[in-house]
């Protein structure tokens, strides 16, 4: 077993232990944050917490950078929580429910997504996730209720003008000038085959001839069959600069429909055949247009959410009592929860009473 499925298998048993048996379950019940009328046991921060340890066991990053996330996870899960209990609680304020009909769109939505098809194999992706069925349905609600938050309060000031995005056109042309690219097909003769070299190139000679006539098919497969050519290869569009200096070459003079000279190369003798060529240019800003308004609206709504979350934050009342090793959470600076946390985009608050103690 490699050192990363080691850590792997450490950190869920380590994660596991982290779920209170016993007498342990009493303090559990102990409150670590209030948020208005919300409030958080240390149950519900050990839970989020074990669901982030999980999460980092399973990722991909290197150990290094495991590690580094795990040193953080206690903080960054206080905070987590905290963000969730704030835009809960406005949503509250703001009598927002999610209808069933729409809450059970979207878990069907959740579902396809993960590819799960059947009530089988619903029942074991949870298993796995160590979710219930109420659990995920809880969570895709807050996710809905926190993104709709966003949306009322914050997305739906973000006001693009036509005008700013023409600036921003001109100022940046090298951000909308496309690179010129070829769309290109190619039979290889392989160098693995059985044929030697004069008869690869003479197989090569007949091939182009063939492809060039129109008449290549039955010659293609023949010679796939045979195991001495791939058959086409689409190569699709190819930026020029980006292919072998050598095929770059074979390909540099010839029109739609031409085949190339055959050209060594990895794996055998090329025949490649362009199939439309696209010249380098400036986009007009009439084809950029809605990529350049969802660009800036998203850059507006990262400004406008990180203002947002600090305002709810003051007009709060917090009572805080975390546990030792997140009692930092209010300085991570932490981003406003993201849709990849079932949280998601809101405006100002109304005026209320802030307070914090403890």
């Amino acid at each position: 077993m490699d050192r990363k499925r080691i850590l792997t298998a450490a950190l869920l048993v380590a994660a596991q232990a982290l779920l209170p048996t016993g007498p342990a379950m009493a303090e559990t019940n102990r409150i670590v944050l209030r948020v208005n009328d919300r409030i958080a046991t240390l149950y519900d921060y050990e839970k989020l917490k074990l669901d982030r340890i999980r999460n980092l066991a399973r990722s991909n990053l290197s150990e290094e950078e495991r590690q580094q996330l795990m040193a953080q996870v206690g903080p960054e899960t206080m905070r987590a929580l905290f963000e969730e209990m704030l835009l809960l609680s406005r949503a509250d304020q703001l009598s927002i429910r999610i209808p069933p009909s729409e809450l059970q769109a979207a878990l069907e939505r959740t579902k396809e997504s993960f590819g799960i098809r059947t009530d089988e194999e619903y029942e074991e992706a949870l298993r796995q996730s160590g979710m219930t069925r109420d659990a995920l349905r809880q969570q895709i609600e807050n996710g809905m209720r926190m993104r709709e938050v966003f949306g009322i309060e914050v997305y739906s000031d973000i006001a693009v003008e036509e005008e700013d995005l023409r600036r921003y056109y001109g100022n940046h042309p090298e951000e909308f000038r496309t690179q010129a690219a070829l769309q290109l097909r190619e039979v290889v003769v392989l160098e693995s085959s059985t044929l030697d070299s004069s008869e690869r190139s003479e197989l090569a000679q007949r091939l182009r001839e063939a492809i060039a006539a129109g008449e290549a098919e039955a010659l293609l497969m023949e010679s796939e069959a045979a195991g001495s050519t791939t058959g086409w290869i689409d190569l699709g569009w190819v930026q020029v600069g980006d292919l072998d200096p050598q095929l770059e070459g074979a390909v540099e003079k010839l029109e739609a429909g031409q085949v190339s000279e055959a050209t060594a190369a990895r794996g055998g003798l090329h025949l490649l055949q362009l199939v439309e060529r696209r010249d380098a240019r400036l986009r007009e800003f009439s084809e950029v247009r809605q990529e350049l308004a969802a660009a800036e609206r998203d850059r507006r709504f990262q400004k406008k959410q990180a203002e947002y979350m600090s305002r709810l934050e003051k007009t709060a009342f917090i009572v805080s009592n975390p546990p030792p090793e997140a009692a930092d959470y209010r300085g991570q600076g932490g981003d406003a929860p993201s849709p990849s946390d079932g949280l998601a985009p809101v405006s100002e608050p109304t005026e209320s009473t802030a307070a914090e103690s403890g």
